[in-house]
């Protein structure tokens, strides 16, 4: 094996070629870029020597040119100490809550002993895609120093390193595989390639059915009975997760998980090293008690729930009836699940600021839960109005009225938990799913602009804003975020805050909403989400004929509008925004 292995290759510290020293050269990633193309100008030490001992070798079964290969995509490299470290600190903050499948404490033996600890060693292949995982949410200034030019740079070189590992078969044990694709889901490609979430998930949900994960484990060995319980919900709620952001069935069929117990709490390891402890302080097991209760409520997501095969009912037919049905059932069991949800994880604003920063991220998680909770809850009510007799979506929306619906009250709760996090800074810790939750409640929030009286108006105008703001903090780490918050009428150069809602709703861009849609799918439009639901293509089918009525209507008094929302919208109440500088809400 180090025979193969002695290679000559390019140094992968940095230019100090200290093994333990951080790169702090801008240009530093440039250069390792060019070496990469032009060859390496020094010869270094054979590759055994620099790989760290905690990391286990490739596979046997490689040879010389697919090691060559690999070296040259870079797949080899290995994080600094201090720079994997930063990336290992933001995985167990802002990833492992998620999907709590790691052993947390044999990578913080390794990493952060720099393996002076290590118990066993660890797969190269899960090692890669753990450092791209943690580099979504680590903070811009470590991969700068590393020399990456921003998150995204950032992003795609880890990435590609763990995708190369993955294409080599570098990992005999399928278990690993499972969890290195399971991390990989978070990647999301150009949308004209095919290779995003939504592949990687399937791939990871074939490969582990084959393990036989989704079959019952309860005669294992108790230890391996409670991972491989663990793995299989991970990547079930995963793929939900990934079917609520995109509109999408989920790839898992209901029958497919019903033999799986249901996790317990007592199935997840809540006394992890000091290093996650500094991460949760008190909150470790409310944190798995989260996990357990997502687990429940994914389970909500029934497969059928994105079937569009249904028209709008307006003469009751027997036809309907199961669509209905399935709907109502889903219903009662969300209903249930959140009568019986722990008060502890309950997601409550809270007008101060926590003082420890293991406090804010259990918040975090908190809101996170209550996020997945109100889109299911408005997906099922979208569909249940949509096939209802007396569905109308020219009707306006109105909290005031009796007809208010629950479609309108779960976009209003949503934007309330936003403005939450928003005063405590904790929006850009959002998975990439919220994007998808802000868009669709912004569509909610400008048809109710539309309903014309001023002070329904007003509120919603403030609703809207902070969507606007979400996700315009959200694109700093999503690139479609951003690009999506103009959509919703984002004024390019200036403030939406200091916008009056005419100036607002003067650029919310219809057409290419309108475009977003299912029935424009060869749209160039340069993003990955698409709005597939009936009901949010005839609102904006329908905001699209109300925009064109506005504009010629020659009696319609923009200005007196404007004064008058902008006054209602000045008065103090749990919708009112701090002023911010939007020179950083930029795209990297």
């Amino acid at each position: 094996m180090k025979e193969r292995l002695a290679l000559t290759r390019r140094p992968t510290r940095g230019m100090t070629r200290k093994l333990g020293v951080l790169s702090t050269f801008p240009l530093d990633n440039m250069v390792t870029e060019v070496h990469r193309l032009l060859g390496p100008t020094w010869a270094l030490p054979p590759y055994n020597s620099i790989l760290p001992p905690y990391l286990q070798e490739p596979s046997s079964r490689l040879g010389k040119d697919d090691l060559d290969f690999l070296v040259l995509k870079g797949a080899l490299d290995i994080p600094d100490p201090g720079f994997a470290g930063e990336i290992f600190k933001a995985y167990i903050r802002h990833i492992h809550p998620h999907i709590p499948f790691l052993d947390l404490d044999l990578f913080s033996d390794a990493i952060f002993e720099d393996g002076r600890k290590y118990k066993k060693s660890i797969s190269l292949l899960l090692f890669q895609a753990v450092m791209f995982a943690g580099a979504i949410f680590v903070d811009l200034k470590y991969l700068y120093a590393a020399g990456f030019l921003s998150r995204r740079h950032a992003l795609d070189t880890l990435f590609q390193r763990a995708r190369a590992l993955y294409d080599f078969d570098i990992e005999d044990d399928n278990l690993i595989v499972i969890q290195s694709l399971l991390l990989m889901t978070y990647w999301y490609e150009n949308p004209d390639r095919h290779k995003d979430g939504r592949h990687w998930i399937s791939v990871c949900i074939s490969l582990a059915c084959k393990t036989g994960l989704h079959l019952d484990h309860t005669s294992a060995p108790k230890p391996d009975q409670k991972f491989r319980n663990m793995l299989w919900w991970s990547v079930f709620t995963r793929d939900r997760l990934i079917a609520l952001g995109l509109q999408q069935p989920p790839v898992i069929k209901d029958e497919v998980h019903m033999p799986v117990p249901l996790l317990a709490l007592d199935d997840l390891d809540t006394t992890t090293q000091k290093y996650a402890k500094a991460s949760y302080g008190s909150n470790e097991r409310n944190l798995a008690r989260i996990f357990v209760e997502k687990v429940k409520l994914c389970r909500c997501v029934k497969d059928d729930l994105y079937s569009w095969d249904c028209q709008p009912i307006h003469i009751p037919t027997v036809a309907a009836k199961p669509r209905q049905t399935s709907l109502w059932l889903s219903k009662l069991e969300l209903d249930d699940w959140l009568q019986d949800l722990p008060e502890d994880i309950c997601f409550r604003p809270k007008p101060f600021l926590p003082s420890h920063n293991a406090d804010l991220i259990f918040h975090s998680h908190c809101a996170w839960l209550k996020m997945i909770y109100l889109e299911i809850y408005s997906t099922i009510h979208r569909q249940l109005e949509f096939l209802s007799e007396k569905y109308s979506p020219s009707q306006p929306l109105s909290l005031d009225g009796p007809e208010a619906g629950p479609v309108l009250r779960g976009a209003v709760e949503l934007t309330v938990l936003l403005q939450d996090l928003y005063q405590k800074q904790l929006i850009y810790y959002l998975p990439t799913t919220s994007v998808a939750m802000i868009l669709r409640a912004g569509i909610i929030h400008i048809q109710e602009m539309f309903s014309g009286d001023p002070h329904v108006g007003a509120a919603s105008f403030r609703r809207l804003s902070q969507c606007i703001l979400a996700l315009q903090q959200l694109g700093r780490r999503y690139g479609s975020a951003f690009f999506l918050a103009t959509l919703l009428g984002a004024p390019k150069g200036s403030s939406v805050i200091t916008c009056s809602p005419d100036e607002i709703l003067a650029h919310v861009d219809i057409e290419s909403l309108d475009k977003l849609t299912v029935s424009y799918s060869e749209s160039s439009v340069s993003t990955i989400l698409k709005i597939r639901e009936p009901y949010d293509r005839d609102i904006i089918s329908g905001l699209k004929s109300r925009k064109v009525e506005r504009a010629g209507d020659p009696g319609h008094d923009g200005s007196a509008r404007a004064s008058s929302l902008k006054s209602e919208s000045s008065l103090g109440d749990a919708f009112e925004m701090p002023d911010v500088d939007f020179a950083d809400y930029t795209l990297e």
